[in-house]
């Protein structure tokens, strides 16, 4: 005689086992969600680690750029402004902002010190005040000279000051091309973003976009584009121009770069706070 369940019986023991497997995948699940999320994180550090070597070697540079203002009317305010950077041992860089145009901010000149674990110092010295102001952590996300940029964004770039995480794939560039897509969580307490995500292409590991959102409402405050790369002492990539747009107000700042040379052999005593005071 050949045994049988009741159909009763049979669809019992099925949704049993759909329970169970149920159950037993979402523990699976909940298990490796904290595998993956490293994985992420760990794949998004090895390639801005990567992007970060490939940027040492520089030794200093010179530059003359045109900052654009552009209000959300319209209206323009250009200034221009001759840069000095000094690459230092260990991601201590160091910059030097000199504005000559228009003459309301003539003479004006800023002064960066990066650090690749402690906070950043950065001065300021205003002829109009004849005096050398240091921006204090607390006040970095303050505009600088009235533009989408603020103090933070001036600073060099330090790998270890931020957490990473890999969020895929998509194209960007010009042209267009496959780009990593990575989050930046900065673990500095005094930054004005909850999060930036950048979007870098797979060959040359350059920045093509970022978006920043305000660390206040959660949500997109502002995008940077930047364009027009172009390589240097066959070996570094610098991009021609940078534009920040404000989606929130829909003002912008256009950063256009000329005559940039690397290797040129700058001094540290040029960006010593004291080169400062001696305008004073």
């Amino acid at each position: 005689m050949t045994n049988t369940l009741p159909n009763e019986k049979i669809l019992s023991i099925t949704l049993s086992l759909i329970i169970f497997v149920a159950a037993l995948s979402a523990r699976l699940v909940s298990a490796e969600q904290p595998s993956s999320e490293s994985d992420q994180a760990q794949k998004a550090y090895r390639i801005m680690a990567e992007s970060d070597r490939r940027d040492d070697g520089w030794q200093d540079s010179t530059a003359n750029m045109t900052m654009i203002i552009r209000r959300a009317d319209g209206k323009e305010v250009i200034r221009e402004v001759t840069t000095k950077t000094l690459e230092g041992e260990n991601g201590q860089d160091k910059s030097l902002l000199f504005f000559a145009k228009p003459l309301d901010v003539k003479g004006t000149v800023f002064l960066t010190h990066s650090f690749p674990l402690e906070a950043d110092k950065q001065w300021i010295y205003l002829p109009s005040q004849n005096r050398v102001k240091r921006i204090s952590s607390k006040r970095k996300t303050g505009r600088f000279m009235g533009s989408e940029f603020t103090f933070e964004d001036m600073a060099a770039f330090s790998l270890e000051k931020n957490n990473y995480r890999y969020l895929g794939e998509a194209e960007c560039g010009e042209p267009l091309q496959a780009c990593h897509i990575i989050e930046t969580r900065s673990k500095d307490p005094y930054t004005g973003y909850e999060k930036t995500i950048s979007h870098i292409d797979v060959a040359e590991l350059r920045s093509w976009e970022i978006e920043f959102y305000s660390r206040r409402t959660g949500k997109l405050s502002k995008q940077l584009s930047i364009s027009s790369y172009q390589l240097y002492l066959d070996k570094f990539w610098r991009p021609a121009q940078l534009s920040m747009r404000n989606v929130v107000s829909n003002s912008a700042t256009i950063l256009q770069w000329h005559d940039q040379k690397l290797s040129v052999g700058l001094a540290d005593s040029e960006f010593r706070k004291a080169a400062l005071e001696r305008r004073q």
